[in-house]
């Protein structure tokens, strides 16, 4: 084949890509146009995620379709960005058709994924750049009442089915709810939009619609959720998907959709026990002696629970600890990276309306516009009962080192649109609890008693193979996880709980951050020994960041071909 052609065929793929990624990227808003909006992507800003059966039907078919395509694709000449994409869309498309099709976790009952939480916080979130951006929300607010009317109707058929929620998951959604609706109409997330130029009655109306339509269907919401599905949901003894009826294929491919690898729920539980019972053992007691002179971990975990200095005293504490924390990350990381973000990212309290029922962290990175700067949100809810050795590590794995540099360089890549948000929480995870750790070797903590914070996180990552597939899979109860997690971790008793809830609203989920770490510690390892004295961690850092998120095989390759051929 002559030069020309081998161009025009090279073309011809590429145009064929950017399509099918377009497309995809498309349907990702569509499906979702709450988080389309939080992102930047205007066009659905009318819009909600339709429950309707045949209108899932046809997206599930259209995510396998454009699955099909990208996995059908000839690659040759293909640049590596655009082999990623290929196999990105490929994957993505494939998760998202088996999502739809598997119906459990298109409106679950969850503090975290629910759909009243969706609303609640994307809301919140939303940046505009127009007035008829604005004007195209107050349209989807006035679609409130008949989306969540769709939601419930939704969920019930599920329930007659045998996909039923747990009551664990349903208490707290029901508490959020009523948090919502005894909150003060001035903090109401639906009347916070930042209106450019003149407002011209926007909130007037806004808020008219809060009251009349917002307010009154989260009420109606949450009666059908305590009238109709509180009857139906499972007890605390069967939280586990294997009590439904698909159960163990369900969560057979939620564990391939997290981690991407060919591993059985035992495997991973094994895995788990072996890191939480066996070898974060000997790191507490040396670290543990090294802090307090204790090597006994129950005498260590006992102290740790019971030292009232070892507590914060205020929400404003709290959030001053986090920023310390950044600002010390932020002031060391060129020793360690070639890429960083440009900027810091802000620090802010999770809104209180949810606080309660939500993880003690999380990152939300920029939209494409750069309208709002990455954004980490501390849980500042009952200050007095978060452990205060524990977040130093977690600023470090939400903020800098962590999920500010893998997503924020993302969303700067130049690369299709959905790509600069891929979640393949296997990479993202894993990198943010490597992170904890790499914190450790840049000298960020500021005491043995912060460094007992990371090997907490990481037993409490440990503990989540274990007590998610437990639950899972192997038919624990709601208290056994929370007792194996007392036992082998010493989180509090606040967060345990949250945290259990939080694995049995979202299966599968849990997995991807020791799993995703331990895969990046193994590829490391092998660069050190391939490369001896010519191993270069800001090399090594530039293949973990450089094409954004991937799957662990893709991940492999790239530390196979850009720095060991």
């Amino acid at each position: 084949m002559s030069r020309a052609k081998r161009k025009a065929t090279r073309d011809r793929r590429r145009m064929s890509l950017d399509r099918i990624a377009e497309e995809y990227w498309r349907l990702v808003c569509e499906y979702a146009p709450t988080i389309a909006t939080v992102r930047g992507e205007h066009e659905f800003d009318d819009q909600l995620r339709t429950f309707d059966s045949s209108s899932l039907d046809v997206l599930a078919s259209r995510f396998r379709t454009i699955a099909a395509e990208a996995g059908g694709l000839d690659t040759t000449d293909l640049s590596i960005q655009e082999q990623i994409t290929v196999g990105l869309v490929a994957h993505e498309a494939g998760v998202w058709a088996t999502e739809i099709e598997d119906r459990l976790m298109v409106a679950p009952i969850d503090p975290y994924l629910g759909v009243h939480t969706r609303l609640l916080s994307d809301t919140r979130m939303n940046t505009v750049q127009t007035r008829d951006q604005a004007d195209a929300l107050l349209d989807r607010y006035r679609k409130v009442q008949d989306h969540l009317r769709e939601a419930l109707a939704f969920t019930r058929d599920n329930a007659a089915h045998g996909l039923t929620p747990t009551l664990a998951s349903l208490r707290r959604v029901l508490d959020q709810l009523d948090r919502y609706l005894r909150s003060d109409l001035s903090d109401d997330p639906f009347l916070k939009l930042q209106v450019p130029g003149e407002d011209s009655g926007w909130h007037a109306m806004a808020r008219e619609i809060v009251e009349k339509t917002v307010r009154p269907a989260f009420a109606e919401y949450r009666a059908g959720l305590a009238d109709y599905i509180a009857p139906t949901a499972r007890p605390d003894d069967r939280v586990g998907l294997k009590w439904i009826p698909g159960g163990d294929r369900i969560y057979q491919s939620l564990i391939h959709r997290y981690t991407q690898l060919e591993r059985t729920a035992q495997e991973i539980h094994d895995i788990g026990q072996k890191w939480g019972t066996e070898i974060l053992v000997d790191q507490w007691a040396e670290i543990g002696q090294a802090a307090f002179g204790l090597d006994d971990i129950e005498r260590l975990f006992a102290h740790l629970h019971q030292d009232p200095a070892l507590r914060f005293g205020s929400a404003d504490e709290m959030l001053e600890h986090a920023r310390d924390a950044v600002d010390r990350a932020w002031d060391a990381v060129d020793d360690w990276f070639n890429l960083k973000p440009t900027e810091k990212c802000d620090v802010v309290p999770v809104p209180e309306a949810v606080a309660p029922a939500m993880p003690p962290a999380y990152y939300m990175q920029p939209p494409t516009d750069f309208s709002r700067p990455g954004t980490y949100f501390l849980n500042t809810h009952k200050p007095e009962e978060r452990d205060r050795f524990e977040y130093e590590s977690i600023h470090f794995h939400e903020a800098i080192p962590g999920h500010h540099f893998d997503r924020t360089i993302a969303s700067r890549l130049d690369v299709p649109t959905f790509r600069k948000f891929s979640q393949v929480y296997a990479h993202t995870e894993g990198w943010g609890l490597y992170s904890e750790r790499l914190a450790d070797e840049m000298g960020l903590y500021s005491s043995d008693v912060d460094r007992l914070g990371a090997i907490s996180a990481d037993a409490w990552r440990a503990g989540r193979l274990v007590v998610d597939t437990g639950m899972h899979a192997l038919g624990w109860s709601r208290q056994q996880a929370i007792d194996w997690l007392a036992k082998w971790t010493p989180i509090g008793r606040l967060t345990i709980e949250q945290e259990v809830d939080r694995y049995i609203g979202m299966p599968g989920q849990a997995l991807s951050y020791k799993m995703g770490q331990l895969e990046i510690l193994d590829l490391r390892h092998r660069a050190k020994e391939r490369l001896g004295d010519e191993f270069d961690i800001k090399a090594f850092h530039d293949v973990m960041l450089g094409y954004g998120a991937m799957t662990l095989p893709m991940l492999r390759r790239r530390v196979e071909e850009d720095l060991l051929t």
